[in-house]
């Protein structure tokens, strides 16, 4: 333990390539200006200095801090008494300088902090692995008022499982955190590898706010790229805009990086042949009897019967465990199972590919330079029938034909294979709907009597199996309960807001489980007591209205420089509405119909109105999987807005009753 201590941290002088700071040189840095002055009357911490360096060399990245910043608020004295760092297998720290400058007397703090090295891992039964340390600092009475002086330095030295960094190298900057004030901020990248290293900066504005254009450059080897800021805070609107950022990366285009790596997946995949290390599962296939049962075997056998391990070190190795190996342990990481998955589907005579994506960096992708590193999972291309579907492996209890499983949402990625480039998916219409609701709302004698058919497909069908196995029966019923409530406006009783008090015997349970076509439909039932909507001036209306086609997320989206990520799924609605007494067939809302047809979706409601019923069909179409940008957000909204204002539902007014209603009204009661 003491040796792995030593190895994960050190004392030390800073490296050669870093400028040496006396303690004469530091104190000349921590002067009071009006700017920093400024800081404090606003009640800010302030920094009065951070210098950061991003070196990198042949053997080594290393990423150097020195700052020096104030202590005025607790949660900063946090911060400063005690901090971790969490370090990966071939990373260790270098402290040079822990000190505190009090009432003008610079004191070391080296001696008063303990070091203490532990693990890092707490979700390897759940399959994810990694080496991971995380070094914790305790430093001994910091106090509020001191100002914090910090010198240190996380190396990577690279392994034989580094290959990919020894000959690459990929760094973002950030602009600097919008919380403190810098006095003096300045970044320096060192580039001393045998390539050089180009530059990216994007989302740079100008003093009025508006994005600069994009800069890009290189620095040879040997060079330097640097950058400074004097007096400065980050003035980027976080919920609006995007940090500025630069992107480093080694100067190779994508069809360059396919050669580094192409020849591993395909020598993984021509180790042994399927029949020779697969038998038993070799013949379960031959007996099935079409192809499109044999594809979705093939995928639900790796997706279940093969444990996903996630391991952080292995990553972005991009050596893929032979397929055997992954078949005889029954695990693997992504590009294991995606391995396993091309070489069973390869037996069939499927045509299919492996891809990089990031789905959680989707949209700044493209926008980055060409790196293997923009890219943190694998997964599966299958071209069948003139169409391309992506599989993900590495999902679980996803169910269906090719054509009927989940529809992946993504844009960018880059195919393993020779000359390969990024390329982009266009838009997704669905061929059915992802869901499809049967609403009949039926009222007599003032109590309503609710029946609501579901079929579920594609992600939802998936999604609601899963809910179904996971989730208390109870639980489903309340949720059902909330949606229902919603949908109808209808008026929560004075005694509490308990949906059980209002929808009485409610039942929800599942009428049809199809995993080929993946089809899931429930059915749910309940009686309302007091099913109508009373306006003020004592009209009464039977309402259903679900306010998800009206997308709140759209028109809350205030981002200025990300495009909107349409992903919304086809859906279809039934309402019917049925009622004892008659129906104001006049109603302007009641009759209200909407057809929209717009390059992005297609909305339409129809409706039939008759003295005792009504029935509104409603079918929205989007085109997914698509970026709206910016500048076309605004007219998308308007569309959406429009729907809102239609009637995205079915309300009904009931008809004033007339003298002959009052009348047969008393008939029936005597």
């Amino acid at each position: 333990m003491e040796q792995e201590s030593r190895e994960k941290y050190k004392i030390v002088p800073p490296a050669a390539w870093v400028e040496t700071v006396t303690d004469e040189q530091l104190l000349s840095q921590i002067v009071e200006t009006d700017f920093s002055q400024r800081q404090y009357d606003d009640g800010r911490d302030y920094c009065y200095f951070l210098r950061k360096v991003q070196y990198t060399d042949d053997i080594q990245n290393a990423e150097y801090n020195f700052m020096a910043y104030s202590v005025q608020q607790p949660g900063t004295l946090d911060f400063a008494s005690v901090n971790e760092f969490v370090l990966y297998q071939a990373e260790h720290i270098e402290f040079h300088r822990i000190a505190v400058l009090r009432e003008g007397v610079l004191i070391d703090k080296l001696p008063d902090t303990t070091f203490k090295v532990l693990d890092n891992e707490t979700q390897s039964i759940d399959g994810v692995l990694n080496s991971s340390k995380k070094v914790n600092i305790v430093i001994k009475d910091i106090r509020l008022h001191d100002i914090m002086i910090v010198e240190d330095t996380r190396v990577v030295h690279f392994t034989e499982k580094d290959f990919l960094r020894k000959a690459l190298i990929k760094y973002i900057w950030f602009s600097p955190d919008v919380y403190w004030a810098y006095g003096k901020y300045e970044f320096d990248l060192i580039n001393k590898r045998q390539d050089p290293i180009r530059f990216k900066k994007l989302y740079f504005r100008d003093d009025l706010g508006e994005l600069l254009p994009i800069e890009e450059g290189l620095i040879g080897p040997g060079e330097t790229f640097s950058l400074g800021f004097t007096d400065y805070i980050n003035a980027v609107d976080i919920n609006r805009e995007v940090y500025p950022f630069i992107d480093f990366a080694t100067d190779r285009n994508y069809e360059e990086l396919m050669q580094l790596v192409y020849a591993y997946y395909q020598t993984a995949l021509a180790t042994k042949s399927l029949d020779e290390y697969a038998p038993e599962l070799v013949t379960r296939l031959d007996a099935l009897n079409d192809l499109d049962a044999k594809i979705q075997f093939a995928i639900e056998y790796v997706q279940n019967s093969v444990r996903y391990l996630y391991n952080e070190d292995e990553m972005h190795g991009h050596k893929p465990q032979d397929p055997w190996v992954t078949y005889a342990f029954k695990q693997g990481d992504c590009k294991a199972k995606t391995i396993l998955l091309k070489s069973i589907l390869q037996y069939l005579g499927v045509e299919c590919s492996i891809v990089l994506v990031n789905f959680n960096a989707d949209f700044y992708v493209n926008k980055y330079l060409p790196s293997l590193f923009n890219f943190n999972h694998v997964i599966l291309k299958i071209a069948h029938q003139n169409v391309d579907y992506f599989v993900d492996a590495t999902s679980r209890d996803e169910y269906g034909s090719l054509e009927n499983r989940s529809f992946i949402s993504f844009l960018n990625y880059l195919e393993i294979k020779p000359e390969s480039t990024m390329q982009q998916r266009k838009g997704y219409k669905s061929p059915g709907f992802s869901i499809f609701d049967q609403i009949l709302f039926e009222v007599k004698n003032d109590v309503g009597f609710i029946t609501l058919k579901t079929t579920y497909r594609y992600n939802r069908a998936n999604a609601m199996r899963r809910y179904f196995k996971n989730t208390n029966k109870k639980a489903i019923v309340d949720h059902t309960n909330n949606f229902v409530f919603s949908c109808m406006d209808i008026v929560e009783p004075d005694g509490g807001n308990d949906k059980r008090d209002i929808f009485k015997d409610a039942t929800i349970t599942v009428v049809h489980d199809d995993k080929t076509d993946n089809l899931f439909i429930t059915e749910y039932t309940a009686t309302i007591e007091k099913p109508y909507y009373i306006t003020s001036d004592g009209r009464k209306y039977l309402k259903f209205y679900d306010a998800s086609i009206l997308k709140q997320n759209l028109r809350d989206y205030v981002q200025k420089d990300v495009s909107f990520w349409q992903s919304f799924e086809s859906e279809k609605y039934q309402i019917n509405i049925r009622s004892d007494k008659p129906i104001d067939v006049r109603d302007e809302v009641t009759n209200k119909q909407l057809a929209v047809e717009y390059e992005l979706f297609k909305y339409t409601i129809k409706k039939k109105i008759e003295r005792y019923g009504a029935v509104a069909d409603i079918e929205f179409v989007p085109l997914s999987n698509v970026e709206v940008p910016v500048s076309e957000i605004p007219s998308l909204r308007d569309k959406y807005a429009e729907i809102g204002r239609s009637a995205y539902g079915l309300g009904v007014g009931i008809a004033k009753p007339t003298l002959l209603d009052s009348l047969k009204s008393m008939f029936r009661k005597a």
